[in-house]
């Protein structure tokens, strides 16, 4: 079973990240979705850690909070 990758509208599949952990998978994702690295991440809905391991049939999700935007604008 493939484990679903979303970011925003992008969603994609993968069969090779089950057993790894948040923070492998956002390595993988990154580029692909253009997921920033301040993203928070959910894992079946509930927030996760970047150690926690994603498992088979797996659904995750890199979100940006309500109100964030891109670059920090006040920097």
């Amino acid at each position: 079973m493939a484990i679903t990758i979303r970011h925003g509208v992008n969603t994609i599949n993968a069969d090779s990240v089950a057993g790894k952990t948040v923070a492998e998978v956002r390595e993988q994702a990154a580029e692909i979705l253009n997921v920033p690295d301040n993203a928070q991440v959910r894992v079946n809905g509930a927030p996760a850690e970047e150690d926690t391991v994603i498992a088979d049939g797996a659904t995750v999700e890199f979100v940006k909070v309500a109100g964030e935007k891109g670059a920090e604008a006040n920097a």
